[in-house]
């Protein structure tokens, strides 16, 4: 008897290990930088406007709209709302959905795969969009080719092309942020 419980304990935790989610539902501030030096963070900021606006880098500014609320669609599917533009999210603009597209800040969400990389203090997450596009996997990067000043444009790329900067950290703020 003591056998068949273990064993039942042991498979339902596996099945909640599966089924877990990448990141929980919350508010997250979306970044890159040295994870020691945090004056070399940039933070992804929603610059919405009338119809698709655009999502640029930016060192930590609470008067800009840098905290995105995460939701859960599927076990590795999210949705990124701007807190501060709400109703509008990351997703795409006119250009579509193609290698060097800039991503704006939209009313209607766009579904990304999130998948962690790495783990511990290294931990950063992927966002792909969903279809591939012509045979390839897009992910969310930043447009700093060289020559390009700050703020750089955040972007797709193709996964894995070199010069892609695919992951990101994700820092969960809290509500009084």
């Amino acid at each position: 008897m003591r056998q068949a419980i273990l064993t039942l304990v042991t498979l339902l935790l596996i099945v909640q290990t599966v089924l877990a989610v990448v990141l929980e539902n919350g508010d997250y501030r979306i970044y890159y930088g040295n994870y020691q030096v945090p004056k070399t963070h940039r933070y992804f900021t929603a610059k919405p406007d009338a119809r698709d606006g655009s999502v640029q880098t930016y060192p930590k500014e609470d008067s800009k709209y840098q905290i995105w609320r995460l939701r859960n669609k599927s076990k590795d599917q999210v949705t990124l709302e701007s807190k501060g533009a709400r109703g509008k999210y990351l997703g795409l603009r006119r250009s579509g959905a193609n290698p060097g597209a800039y991503l704006g800040v939209v009313k209607n969400p766009v579904r990304f795969n999130i998948a962690r990389k790495a783990g511990g203090p290294f931990t950063s997450y992927e966002l792909a969009y969903p279809k591939k596009v012509n045979g390839e996997t897009l992910v969310v990067s930043i447009d700093n080719d060289e020559g390009k000043e700050e703020p750089y444009y955040v972007n797709f790329e193709v996964q894995g092309a070199e010069g892609t900067f695919g992951s990101f950290k994700m820092a969960r703020v809290s509500d009084s942020s």
